[in-house]
C-alpha cells in the first residue's frame, strides 16, 4: 500500500471544511491513517471509499481517554489519532446514511467553546507579555545591539500574533453564534 502525506492548512472554526476534505480524498481513494504537526496528513492509497470524518477538540487526561476513546469506539468510530487536541474519527458509512459524532446542537457548542477557552487563554497570554515587553522597552537601552535585535523580532512576532489571535477568537465566536442560531 502507498503512502502520501499532504500538507494542508485549517483554522479552528473550519472543522466541518477540512472533514468535508477528508471525505472527498477518500471517495478519491486516499484514506486518512494519521496526523501530525504542522498540519501534516498520511493517507494510505487504496480502492474508493465512503468514510465520513469527524473532529473532535477535546484536551484528555491520560487517565481518562481510554473511556474517551471507547465512547467512540462503542458507535463504530476509528480513532485515526490527534493534532494539537484536534481528535481525528472516521466511519465507514453506506449510501444514504449519515454519521456524526454530536447528536445534539449543545454538544457542538462545547466543542467550539473548549476552542475558544484555550484560543482565548492564549490572546490574553500574549497581549499581557507584549504590553509587558514593550512597557520595559526602557531597560534595554543600555545592552548590545543583538538584545535590541531580539526585541525587535518580538515585537514584529507580536504584531502578527495578536491580530491572528483575534481573528481566531471571533471567528470562533460567529461559530458559536451561528450554531446557537440553528439547529443541527
Amino acid at each position: 500500500m502507498t503512502s502520501i502525506k499532504h500538507y494542508k492548512w485549517f483554522w479552528p472554526w473550519q472543522d466541518q471544511k477540512e472533514e468535508a476534505w477528508l471525505e472527498s480524498m477518500s471517495q478519491g481513494g486516499l484514506h486518512l491513517q494519521s496526523v501530525h504537526l504542522p498540519c501534516a496528513y498520511t493517507f494510505d492509497q487504496g480502492e474508493p471509499r465512503h468514510y465520513t470524518y469527524r473532529l473532535d477538540y477535546i484536551l484528555v487526561n491520560k487517565e481518562k481517554k481510554p473511556e474517551y476513546l471507547q465512547i467512540f469506539q462503542d458507535a463504530g468510530w476509528e480513532h485515526l489519532g490527534e493534532m494539537s487536541n484536534w481528535q481525528y474519527w472516521r466511519k465507514l458509512v453506506q449510501e444514504g446514511e449519515f454519521a456524526e459524532i454530536f447528536t445534539d446542537r449543545e454538544s457542538k457548542l462545547k466543542k467550539y467553546q473548549r476552542i475558544l477557552g484555550v484560543m482565548g487563554f492564549f490572546l490574553a497570554f500574549l497581549v499581557f507579555f507584549g504590553i509587558n515587553l514593550f512597557n520595559n522597552w526602557s531597560r534595554f537601552e543600555d545592552l548590545a545591539a543583538l538584545i535590541a535585535a531580539i526585541y525587535a523580532a518580538a515585537m514584529i512576532c507580536y504584531a502578527v500574533l495578536i491580530p491572528l489571535y483575534v481573528v481566531v477568537v471571533v471567528q470562533l465566536l460567529r461559530r458559536i453564534e451561528q450554531l446557537k442560531k440553528k439547529a443541527l
